[in-house]
């Protein structure tokens, strides 16, 4: 029996990590469940997924790991950077079972689905609302040694010498697996905090 756990994201949940586990062949049928609940307005993305031996004992504890970026603990949502579970996971990993993004978006969803879908994956963050101004510098997560500078107030960035224009673009870059357009925000800091998190403070104070 094939045992799969995968680390997937919502665009309707920026910030959010969902990591879980499947006893299904293919992961993409465990994402139509996820995504055909009415409480979810979007589908999920899976960023990557892994067969493993013992999928309850490598979820347990991958969650485990990351117990203190736990928003629930009856919730398997976490709001740590995906890099970090992924390298975690790959360790126990069999075999790669990620599924191509764009085969889910075409078999699991409906038209509706994917106009909102794209619409949210379009939604950017604007530097100066959240305080960044031209000219600042941004840290990568997964490593700190490598930084960005912002150059307007959209998401152009500077990073060796070579202009981005979005976080998304630059995040492809610097990542070591397929990364999705509202995964960014988590991905990059800004004095120590990461933008997904200044877009919450945000909002919470509105």
């Amino acid at each position: 029996m094939t045992e799969i756990v995968y680390v997937a994201t919502n665009p309707a949940m920026p910030g959010y990590i969902k990591i879980g586990l499947t006893n299904r062949d293919d992961v993409r049928l465990r994402l139509k469940e996820l995504s055909g609940a009415t409480e979810v307005p979007l589908p999920f993305e899976c960023l990557y997924a892994a067969e493993v031996d013992d999928a309850k004992k490598v979820e347990d504890a991958i969650h485990k790991a990351f117990d203190c970026d736990r928003v629930n603990p009856k919730r398997e949502f976490f709001t740590t950077s995906p890099g970090r579970i992924i390298t975690l996971l790959k360790a126990h990993a069999l075999s790669d079972k990620t599924p191509d993004t764009q085969k889910i978006l075409d078999e699991v969803t409906s038209p509706e689905d994917k106009s909102a879908q794209a619409a949210a994956n379009r939604t950017r963050i604007k530097f100066g609302e959240i305080g960044i101004l031209p000219g600042a510098e941004l840290e990568f997560t997964e490593d700190p040694t490598k930084k960005c500078k912002v150059l307007d107030d959209k998401q152009s960035v500077e990073y060796n010498g070579e202009t981005f224009y979005s976080l998304a673009d630059l995040a492809r870059e610097l990542c070591d697996y397929e990364n999705q357009p509202n995964t960014a925000p988590m991905l990059f800091t800004y004095q120590g905090t990461t933008l997904s998190e200044l877009r919450k403070r945000l909002k919470s104070e509105k």
